[in-house]
């Protein structure tokens, strides 16, 4: 018996068969980012856990004292809390100044807490690829995911910035003055509702011509001290709102260094241990930033 032979797809089956797998693809694709969206989320929120877990037992092991976001040049470095090496690799002088190097010890694996997803990736980089290694772990030091409240949570003792330099000014004609920052977790008035750490991005090793990074070491807050009282740190649009970063976008002058990289919300830790997720209209309110504030409009004025 002859057998005839197999029959082939049709031109209007063969539509059909491709219109089915791109009809698949557009529903299992978004589906697919949504899940692994999901999962950064997850892995990002268990590190800052961590974080603020680890800045609260410092403080608790420091009389209850607010870890500075950065010490002061030139004051000798305690070198039980900022160690001189780091995997064999000596860190710069300026790198161990910054809050970091204060927390890596109470960190169960300080790697996987400081640096997570995309930041993960650009850690190790950084070290396989660079021919000086100091320099590399100086890089990842500006470039850990989350972003510390350094102006108003422990201070950030630099002339560069204005709340240490009013600080400064006012103990030099009040030396019994209160400090403007918080510097003992006692002295918060309202910890559920101050940010410690948050999703943060950055230029590349601070170099205000590089390219942004997600991940950087410090936040800037919405308003500034200055002669004038407040003064917006963060770009504004025409109506006087802040301008939500978006990737490429200035950094520092959009929204201070923050990251909505969580479907548009930042990943946020507060004083009292608690971390959720927030929209970033949410941070723009100098209340979420400094004790003090009275007002989302708030900063003091310089003299």
């Amino acid at each position: 018996m002859h057998k005839q032979p197999g029959r082939g797809f049709t031109l209007i089956e063969l539509m059909v068969v491709i219109a089915i797998i791109g009809l698949l693809t557009a529903i299992i694709l978004p589906g697919a980012r949504s899940l692994s969206r999901s999962a950064g989320t997850t892995v990002e929120r268990s590190a800052a856990r961590s974080m603020i877990g680890a800045w609260r037992s410092w403080s608790f092991d420091h009389a209850g004292r607010v870890l500075p976001g950065q010490l002061e040049a030139g004051v000798p470095l305690p070198g039980s809390e900022s160690p001189m090496t780091w995997n064999g690799t000596p860190i710069p002088d300026i790198a161990r100044r910054r809050w970091l190097w204060r927390l890596v010890s109470y960190l169960d694996d300080p790697v996987a807490s400081l640096w997570v997803n995309d930041q993960r990736t650009f850690w190790e980089n950084a070290l396989a690829n660079s021919t000086n290694q100091s320099e590399a772990v100086y890089l990842a030091t500006l470039h850990p995911s989350l972003g510390m409240n350094t102006d108003w949570l422990g201070g950030r003792q630099s002339d560069a910035c204005d709340v240490w330099t009013l600080e400064q000014f006012i103990a030099s004609q009040d030396p019994g003055a209160s400090p403007l920052r918080a510097d003992t977790i006692a002295s918060i008035r309202r910890p559920a509702d101050l940010v410690a750490f948050a999703s943060a991005r950055g230029r590349r090793g601070g170099d205000a011509s590089a390219d942004v990074l997600e991940g950087y070491w410090r936040l800037n807050t919405p308003f500034a001290p200055s002669e004038q009282g407040p003064t917006p740190q963060w770009e504004t649009t025409d109506t006087g709102n802040f301008v939500v970063p978006k990737a490429g976008t200035d950094p520092e002058s959009v929204g201070g260094f923050l990251s909505p990289r969580h479907n548009g919300r930042v990943l946020v830790a507060a004083p009292d241990g608690h971390v959720g997720l927030e929209s970033f209209e949410a941070l723009g309110s100098m209340r979420r930033w400094a004790d003090p504030a009275t007002e989302p409009h708030w900063a003091p004025a310089l003299p």
